[in-house]
C-alpha cells in the first residue's frame, strides 16, 4: 500500500485548517460590516458560537479522519454501525 502524503509541520496543519474553516471574507468583511451598521453584539455571539460549537465538531472530524486514514465517504462507511445512515454525512461533507 502506498504511503499517504503528510504535512511537514503542525503549524502548517493549523494554518491550513484555519484557512479552510474560516475563509478570508469571513475574517475581514463580516466583522467590519456588522460593526459599521451596529451589529457588534452579534459578532461577539458569532465568535463564541464558532468557538464552542465549531471547534469540537472540527476536532471530531480531524480525529475520525486520522483514525480511518481515508476520504470522508469511506471514513463514515468504515466507522458506522450496521443499520445507521452516517455514510450520508460523508457525501454531504464533499459538497460542503
Amino acid at each position: 500500500m502506498k504511503e499517504r502524503e503528510r504535512l511537514s509541520s503542525r503549524l502548517g496543519f493549523i494554518l491550513l485548517s484555519a484557512g479552510c474553516a474560516i475563509g478570508c471574507g469571513n475574517v475581514w468583511k463580516f466583522p467590519w460590516m456588522a460593526g459599521e451598521y451596529g451589529g457588534g453584539g452579534f459578532v461577539l455571539i458569532y465568535i463564541l458560537c464558532l468557538i464552542f460549537l465549531g471547534l469540537p465538531v472540527m476536532t471530531m472530524e480531524f480525529s475520525m479522519g486520522r483514525a480511518a486514514q481515508a476520504s470522508p465517504v469511506r471514513m463514515y462507511q468504515a466507522l458506522e454501525k450496521p443499520g445507521q445512515k452516517w455514510h450520508i454525512h460523508g457525501y454531504l461533507a464533499l459538497f460542503g
